[in-house]
């Protein structure tokens, strides 16, 4: 596949294909987690399959899912700092190389067709502790972080003055607002980066804390104002049983954070359901598709 495309598979994975790379963050793809179940169809495998780079933010369940990411074998894996001695083990025989990535620090990804790809970790606000991680060995202290991708030669014929020629994919990551969180990300990508993956809700009734909400995810956008911004980590997973009950907190929060964006006057918000994908013009404006039924709201 030619060009760049963004497909959102729900919660807070999403994958980008771009200059013969695949990226996939915190891929979580099973239809019931724990005490979670899944309410959109599961996604297709194609969708997923064969990734050059998993992106984990952080050791939560709903994050980072070990059947998933044992599923796809993808080819690096980049951990939250703290673990990767424990998730490399945990994949041992997979052929996965993990790296961490200190907050500030960045780690290059050679095998890639265009050229070296980067990866910066970014501060974040999260308890990022692994649930009964002592039972499993898991690092007791591993830090939650978001991450940008400077990935090259994925817009060839964009001139310097419009970004140039590498993609700039901005991944939150759960992380609640602080001071700097804006700052952080424009220092580490030297211009507004070209698509940003914001989480805008959680799976249960309370939001809980060091979560963006909507609004506060799209004030984060409008201070960093990335091209196109879509919101992940909402309207995917709820507690088994308590579906029915989640009413406007089910389907209200990936609308609200589109509407406060666009009325801040920020254009490039793409608001999409679980499987759905949209194609990213260097110069044009988003081209949304339509999988397996799925439309943009």
């Amino acid at each position: 596949m030619s060009g760049v495309r963004l497909r959102w598979l729900g919660h807070s994975t999403a994958v980008l294909d771009a200059a013969g790379v695949r990226v996939v963050t915190d891929p979580v793809l099973r239809g019931a987690l724990a005490h979670l179940r899944r309410r959109p169809p599961l996604p297709d495998p194609e969708h997923s399959a064969d990734p050059t780079l998993v992106l984990l933010s952080h050791l939560h369940h709903d994050h980072l899912d070990l059947p998933s990411l044992r599923r796809l074998r993808p080819r690096w894996v980049v951990a939250p700092p703290g673990s990767a001695a424990w998730l490399q083990g945990r994949l041992r025989g997979r052929g996965s190389a993990v790296a961490e990535v200190d907050v500030g620090r960045s780690v290059l990804v050679r095998d890639c067709p265009a050229g070296p790809l980067t990866v910066t970790a970014l501060p974040a606000r999260h308890d990022g502790r692994r649930t009964l991680g002592r039972l499993t060995g898991a690092p007791a202290h591993a830090l939650p972080v978001g991450h940008l991708v400077r990935l090259p030669g994925a817009f060839p014929a964009r001139p310097a003055a419009e970004g140039g020629t590498d993609l700039l994919l901005w991944a939150v990551g759960d992380t609640g607002a602080f001071e700097g969180l804006a700052e952080s990300v424009l220092a580490a990508a030297g211009r507004a980066p070209d698509v940003a993956l914001v989480p805008v809700g959680g799976w249960g009734h309370t939001l809980g804390p060091h979560h963006l909400d909507p609004e506060q995810a799209a004030a984060l956008v409008v201070r960093v104002r990335p091209r196109v911004s879509v919101p992940v980590h909402w309207g995917t997973f709820a507690p088994a049983g308590l579906a029915r009950t989640m009413g406007e907190r089910w389907t209200a929060p990936g609308a609200r954070f589109a509407r406060a964006v666009r009325a801040a006057g920020v254009p490039g918000a793409v608001l999409l359901r679980p499987r759905a994908a949209v194609d990213l013009d260097a110069l044009g404006a988003p081209r949304p598709r339509h999988p397996g039924g799925a439309q943009p709201f």
